[in-house]
């Protein structure tokens, strides 16, 4: 029999906190949500692949909350590549209506940092619809760089669609980090001293 803090204390390890959102494991009660953000053809259309982490595989899923309003606002996740299952992928969805504001980057970033608490991975792997400029803006502020394009088969319109790979390599999200980390500081301190530009 397990006590109520034991509940609890797995719960945090499967949670995600940035400054604005949640990230944490779906549950039943998110489906209804899920289903009417992502009901619009828009968001299906311009999803590239997901990655489908299974239990025992690397990977995990997650929803997006907006901690301000309690509400769900899109999904995020990393695991197989559809294509090369022995390859790690990232995707990252928010739903239209919060568009514009810095959660898809926001959320993108928590699974990058998350995927990459795994030594496992070396490398990750992004797809984008050629045609989603949005979500190539994202991509790159994570600091994934184009590597190949390709075609990805798309239930949803009956073929296949034209997609750009990225990849973000263990080692430039370590420099990126430790840079953001060396800037922020440098921040600080200009703010303590009163040399703010």
């Amino acid at each position: 029999m397990t006590d109520g803090l034991e509940d609890e204390e797995s719960e945090l390890r499967f949670r995600i906190e940035t400054s604005r959102l949640s990230l944490r494991r779906p549950g039943a009660d998110d489906d209804a949500e899920i289903a009417s953000l992502s009901a619009g053809r828009r968001i299906a259309e311009n999803l590239a692949a997901l990655p489908s982490p299974a239990t025992g595989e690397t990977g995990e899923a997650f929803v997006v909350i907006d901690r301000d309003r309690d509400r769900l606002i899109g999904a995020a996740m990393y695991g197989p590549r559809t294509d090369r299952p022995t390859a790690t992928e990232i995707a990252c969805w928010i739903g239209e209506p919060h568009w514009g504001q810095g959660y898809g980057t926001e959320a993108s970033q928590a699974i990058v940092d998350r995927a990459f608490a795994d030594q496992r991975i070396g490398i990750l792997w992004c797809a984008n619809r050629v045609m989603n400029d949005r979500a190539r803006r994202v991509i790159e502020k994570c600091g994934f760089q184009f590597r190949e394009t390709g075609m990805v088969r798309f239930p949803i319109l009956n073929g296949a669609v034209p997609v750009e790979r990225f990849a973000l390599e263990r080692r430039t999200w370590t420099a990126l980090r430790a840079w953001g980390a060396s800037a922020a500081k440098r921040d600080r301190q200009d703010k303590d001293y009163g040399t703010a530009a």
